[in-house]
């Protein structure tokens, strides 16, 4: 469960830094390498916490619910902050 929550951290701020960094940089600065560098950090982190989601759920440690809401809140810039807390909670309870 360490991993998990470890790259929900991880993939919340490559996230953020795209969006609130990279982004702006790119449409209103006109530095286009912002979002080549960014984009594929972001890509990468992205891709690692689907397959410890995906390793979670196969190994019954998070149920469908859980899935579904770690994925979707891999979409909202932040989220996976809440997340991260909410598997904290998860693990504590066991």
């Amino acid at each position: 469960m360490i991993g998990l929550r470890r790259t929900a951290i991880f993939e919340a701020w490559t996230l953020i830094l795209l969006f609130g960094v990279a982004m702006p940089l790119k449409y209103w600065a006109g530095i286009d390498q912002a979002t080549s560098i960014m984009g594929p950090i972001h890509g990468l982190a992205f891709i690692i916490f689907l397959w410890f989601v995906i390793r979670s759920l196969a190994e019954g440690i998070i149920d469908g619910f859980g899935t579904a809401r770690l994925i979707l809140g891999a979409f909202i810039p932040g989220a996976g902050f809440v997340n991260e807390r909410w598997l904290r909670c998860q693990s504590e309870e066991e």
